[in-house]
């Protein structure tokens, strides 16, 4: 069984190679998949999902449910594309 689907097999999306998930996938810690916890600075807040930036300059959409309300330039923890904590000044 083929991954592409040529054999009725799982037909699998295909990755652009400058897209997020590519790079995603080279650098340790996603900010999508939830590999481990990475802090992010929020670009544009929004509810229920805001703009995040990670120290790689990458940007995605991350939940704030649990977090919000959240406003431009806040710190937060993010697992799994959720941000699971507001980050104190100097985090």
């Amino acid at each position: 069984m083929t991954l592409d689907g040529r054999d009725g097999g799982i037909a699998l999306p295909q990755i652009e190679a400058d897209s997020y998930s590519a790079v995603c996938s080279l650098i340790d810690g996603c900010l999508v998949c939830g590999d481990v916890a990475v802090p992010v600075t929020v670009v544009w807040p929004g509810e229920p999902d805001a703009v995040c930036e990670d120290a790689h300059g990458r940007r995605g959409p991350v939940g704030v449910e649990l977090v919000a309300p959240v406003e431009s330039g806040d710190r937060l923890l993010v697992h799994g594309g959720i941000a699971i904590s507001l980050l104190e000044e100097g985090f």
